[in-house]
């Protein structure tokens, strides 16, 4: 797609495009990409400098001038994209507001909400009227989840959980099940034996928690026989309910990754296709007014995304060479 030139900058569908549809292809999306990922990473970086006593100090008021920056650029985020989601591509049939509310009830829209709304409140209101508000700058480093949009490999995290969620869900479930069962047969053989760590089922969840992860902080044991060999048990029992999400994490991951490739492949082939075929019936445009291999990719990129026929395609990137 062209560059988006003074009459179209400011159209909606070129503003979604640029913050919902990054590409490398489209410079303003990577522009708006690398700036948007660079506040959050600062902001980030801020939030846990800020924790430092003497960086405190040394900044002061820097610190201060810095959240007002912050709260105004996701706060401008989060507006843009209230008001570009009404171009969403599914459920066409909706109405603009409809497509409006339901990415502010989407997960990604509150996260959005909730990277600027704590901090804003942590700027606006005095510390004397809700006390210590630090507290809401923690809860603003959701923002850090932002980020999902902008790397690959988070991204492709972030549609694994989607996809097994029911699955996962599953496997917790049966973790809480397990655990429930381990702190109810722990309490049966050690309440007597150490009734401070053991005396009741709500304590013991802690031990069950802590083995059937397989983590063992040892910080409490059992010290009966019964108790050694129950918890020898669900020792057992917890290495294969904690490799489960591990397990189907992997797997899904790696399925992800080879149809990601398989579909770069594909279109690297339409492409490549597409060009051979132009070059066959002797449409050497490009080459006859000496285009660069950019100009030439985004030809081709044209044609094989926009539909568009290789002497259109031609017209549109010298009309902007110009």
């Amino acid at each position: 797609m062209t560059s988006p030139n003074r009459t179209t900058f400011f159209q909606r569908e070129v503003w979604y495009r640029c913050l919902n549809e990054p590409s490398s292809d489209y410079y303003p999306s990577v522009l708006l990409t690398f700036i948007l990922s660079l506040v959050i990473i600062l902001n980030i970086l801020e939030v846990v400098l800020g924790s430092v006593a003497k960086f405190a100090v040394v900044m002061g008021d820097w610190v201060f001038l810095a959240n007002y920056i912050f709260v105004a650029i996701f706060m401008l985020e989060y507006g843009l994209r209230v008001w570009v989601s009404a171009d969403a591509p599914h459920e066409r049939e909706l109405s603009l507001w409809q497509k409006r509310w339901i990415y502010i009830r989407s997960p990604m829209g509150l996260i959005d909400l909730f990277s600027f709304l704590p901090l804003l409140l942590f700027v606006v209101l005095p510390d004397d009227i809700l006390g210590d508000l630090r507290i809401l700058k923690l809860i603003s480093m959701v923002r850090v989840l932002k980020l999902t949009r902008y790397s690959a490999s988070l991204f492709m995290l972030a549609r694994v959980y989607r996809e097994n969620k029911n699955t996962l869900l599953a496997a917790g479930l049966v973790m809480m099940i397990l655990m429930f069962i381990a702190a109810t047969g722990i309490f049966i053989f050690e309440k007597s034996a150490q009734p401070l760590d053991f005396g009741s089922i709500p304590a013991c969840m802690w031990w069950a928690f802590v083995t059937l992860t397989t983590v063992g902080y040892g910080d409490i044991t059992p010290i009966t026989l019964g108790g050694k060999i129950f918890g020898s048990v669900v020792m057992v029992c917890g290495v294969g309910i904690a490799a489960m999400p591990a397990g189907i994490f992997a797997s899904s991951f790696v399925q992800l990754v080879r149809e990601q490739e398989h579909e770069r492949r594909r279109k690297l082939r339409i492409r490549s296709g597409k060009l051979a075929e132009m070059n066959s019936e002797g449409q050497g445009v490009a080459l006859q007014v000496d285009m660069s291999q950019s100009e030439q990719r985004e030809i081709a990129y044209l044609v094989s995304e926009y539909a568009l026929t290789f002497e259109q395609a031609v017209g549109v990137v010298m009309h902007f060479r110009r």
